[in-house]
């Protein structure tokens, strides 16, 4: 007889001895116990996980001759049982989805359903790989999976169950099957060397363990290998299987750690020569430095749960703190996601490594904030300061000097002068004026009115009182006092803003509004802003275009 793998030979045959997945064999336990399994089952997970494997002992179970009812476990000795785990029952049909993928197939199996079982109790359907049915496939298969014969059992088996259509995962009952830890994975290639009586060292065990990545069968394909070459040593295995990067591998953690950018370049380059997957090394490098960050969150006991074995992180545990492995994991899976899309990744890869090497020379976004408003953003306020003061200072100046003139000239002027300049006006002229007084007399007094209104709220204080005078006179319309300022005019933005609506509302009896005109700015003056300049001698930069913002 041939030879037969390790992951055949002790390929679980009964539910008690399914590694690592005790939640979903508790509850298809259960269900067969109380004769409540659905007819139709997804099973999702990773590859190497025991979807297939747990498919078939559920057949087995289904159809077994000499079923326990307390344990439900199958015999594995009666005709249905044996026939199932060689392959060769009539009743259990295992299909692969990914060659049998088309309407044709799915068709043979919906006209073979209506048929009782050749042999067993149930027919069982395993669907590996459902996730490579066409669509056309997968629709013809709904009414089936929905209400199929009382002797009929669909499973189906997937690792991307995101693929499936929302109308399969609707009519299925999902089990998850998770990823192994690596204690569950290293003490069960334990368990098989004793089986087998094969002598290998625990560090050779542990990164057997580690390469699996969370599959029982991929872990016992590297141990199969590795007993075929004779591996007893660490050593021995990284000869046997070529990995040459393992040796650079912890290396080259403890030159990231430690910022030695030569080092680092010196083992980047002889990674290149030894032809080592640039975008695998980066993948295991990048799962190396999370665990080194949770290894600084977690306890140890944690992290066991976790899967995560603190001895093989002690080494370089102790050379960096949170920070400096949370800022490493971040580049590296950053620039992971580069190098996948890179036509050069041997060049992202480089790149990749050097800067976070030279991360500490980098100036960070904080820094430069922390120097923009005491170097140039402080200056620009008091610039804009000075251009606002003088103006604000001149037009009170004027204003004031004008309202003077006109009280003393009005002093000046002798009562009964004016009385006998009326008398000698025309009739006309006195009627106008009594009766229609022109449009000039009319803004006049409403100049007169707003200048008493300046009076009255110039009392608020010195400081009102010169925002006030910059201010435009208001417009009266539809019982509003409406005042036209531009976007930039610092009453807009002043905290003086509701105390001069309270006071025109008082002696004005309107309400106030503020029409607001955008001012096009001039794409120089963004040029000469202190803080633009202050930019552009950090990084030695040139403007070479401006883009005008939305509205401008």
């Amino acid at each position: 007889m041939s030879y037969l793998v390790l992951a055949r030979k002790y390929r679980p045959q009964r539910f008690s001895e399914v590694v690592g997945q005790s939640a979903v064999v508790k509850t298809v336990v259960n269900a067969l116990r109380r004769n409540k399994l659905s007819h139709a089952l997804l099973f999702a997970g990773i590859k190497g996980t025991g979807k297939t494997t747990l498919a078939r002992i559920v057949a087995k179970a289904l159809n077994c001759q000499n079923i326990n009812p307390e344990e439900y476990e199958p015999c594995n000795q009666c005709q249905s049982c044996v026939e199932i785990m060689k392959g060769i029952h009539v009743d259990v049909l295992e299909i692969d989805a990914a060659s049998n993928r088309g309407i044709d197939q799915i068709r043979e199996i919906i006209d073979a359903l209506k048929y009782a079982p050749a042999k067993g109790k149930a027919k069982v359907y395993i669907i590996d790989e459902a996730h490579m049915l066409t669509k056309e496939a997968s629709n013809a298969l709904l009414k089936s999976l929905e209400e199929p014969p009382s002797h009929v059992y669909f499973i189906l088996a997937t690792t991307e169950p995101n693929r499936l259509p929302p109308t399969i995962l609707s009519r299925c009952q999902r089990y998850e099957f998770r990823r192994l830890d690596f204690k569950l994975i290293f003490n069960h290639l334990q368990r098989i060397c004793e089986l087998e009586n094969y002598q290998i060292d625990q560090p050779a065990l542990e990164l057997i363990a580690r390469e699996a990545q969370g599959s029982l069968r991929d872990a016992l394909s590297l141990l199969d290998q590795a007993m075929a070459y004779g591996v007893r040593t660490k050593e021995d295995l990284l000869y046997s299987f070529g990995w040459h990067e393992e040796m650079i591998f912890e290396d080259l953690a403890k030159a990231l750690i430690e910022r030695d950018l030569k080092k680092a370049m010196e083992l980047v380059q002889n990674l290149y020569e030894k032809g080592v997957d640039i975008i695998s090394f980066t993948e295991r490098l990048t799962h190396l430095f999370r665990e080194l960050f949770l290894a600084k969150i977690f306890s140890q006991e944690v992290l066991a749960d976790k899967g995560i074995d603190f001895r093989l992180l002690k080494d370089l545990l102790f050379l960096g703190n949170k920070e400096d492995f949370l800022l490493i994991y971040q580049a590296l899976y950053k620039g992971l996601e580069a190098i996948r899309r890179s036509t050069y990744p041997q060049f992202q890869f480089e790149l990749m490594i050097a800067k976070i090497c030279e991360y500490e020379k980098f100036i960070s976004i904080d820094a430069l904030l922390e120097k923009l408003p005491t170097e140039a953003l402080v200056a620009s306020e008091l610039e804009e300061e000075r251009k606002v003061e003088p103006k604000l200072e001149t037009k009170a100046e004027t204003k004031v000097e004008t309202k003077v003139e006109t009280k003393v000239e009005l002093k000046a002027e002798p009562k009964e002068e004016a009385k006998e300049e009326k008398r000698k006006r025309p009739l006309a002229d006195v009627w106008d004026d009594n009766l229609t007084p022109k449009k000039e007399a009319k803004e006049e007094k409403k100049g007169e009115k707003w200048e008493e209104f300046l009076d009255i709220a110039g009392k608020e204080g010195a400081t009102f009182r010169a925002l006030l005078e910059s201010v435009p006179k208001p417009e009266e319309r539809d019982n509003k006092m409406v005042f036209l300022l531009e976007e930039d005019y610092p009453l807009l933005t002043s905290a003086y803003r509701d105390k001069l609506k309270d006071l025109v509302l008082k002696f004005f009896g309107k309400e106030v509004e503020f029409e607001v005109k955008k001012k096009r700015r001039d794409p120089e003056e963004v040029k000469n802003r202190p803080e633009v300049q202050a930019i552009m001698n950090i990084f030695s930069a040139k403007i070479a275009y401006i883009q005008p913002a939305k509205g401008e």
